[in-house]
């Protein structure tokens, strides 16, 4: 990890503006062959997706995978990707083969490994990757306890606790993360305030705090949700 960069805003749309920030310079950087990004769930991001949505970037230069999925249909209200296509992909009109969705259907976890092998060309490491932060400290659907935080695979098969549905996801592990170009954790409300500061200080008992990607780590954090 080169830097860990901490930054509090006063809203979740400036917090977006600054995220979207990092996705562009880091889309008009790159050179030799598509950017590879992965957009997280939840409600935290869907500012984020809104602003990148505005921005006249060339999307040609991307390839998007999602950091989660919950495994239901695209067209569910549950599904992370299905949200991502209707604030963002739909209205910038990014072509389907810039798209890397996960399949609900079959060996997901394994499919979704070998499709980010070969994005990568054997070597499994994304250049940017967008996360969100849940009040029990997880991140993507690497929840506390989970015995999918010790795995050595890129992508897997994973359960959220008892109670939160639907249970049955595929998520990119900590090794996956963790071989990233740089990774931006998103958090607002001042109900997550200490679980992000706890994030931030890198503290290991909860999975979002062991992220140590091979670039820069960005902590964002909004006050108001």
């Amino acid at each position: 990890m080169k830097r860990r960069i901490v930054k509090k805003f006063r809203s979740p749309e400036a917090m977006a503006a600054y995220a979207a920030g990092v996705f562009a310079k880091a889309l008009r950087a790159k050179k030799g062959g598509p950017l590879l990004a992965a957009l997280p769930g939840g409600k935290t991001p869907l500012p984020l997706f809104r602003k990148l949505a505005s921005l006249g970037l060339p999307w040609e230069k991307a390839l998007f995978f999602m950091s989660d999925e919950r495994l239901v249909p695209s067209s569910s209200r549950q599904s992370n990707f299905g949200t991502a296509r209707r604030l963002f992909f739909s209205k910038a009109a990014i072509p389907r083969s810039s798209l890397r969705p996960i399949s609900p259907a079959g060996a997901a976890a394994a499919a979704y490994e070998k499709e980010l092998l070969k994005a990568t060309r054997g070597r499994g490491r994304l250049d940017l990757v967008f996360l969100g932060l849940g009040g029990d400290g997880h991140t993507a659907s690497l929840f506390p306890g989970s015995p999918v935080l010790s795995s050595s695979q890129l992508v897997s098969a994973a359960l959220a606790p008892r109670g939160v549905r639907p249970r049955r996801r595929v998520t990119l592990t900590l090794r996956a993360l963790n071989k990233a170009g740089a990774v931006v954790l998103m958090a607002s409300g001042r109900a997550k305030e200490k679980i992000f500061s706890r994030a931030a200080s890198g503290d290991k008992n909860i999975p979002a705090g062991r992220l140590a990607p091979r670039g820069d780590l960005y902590l964002l954090f909004s006050k108001r949700s």
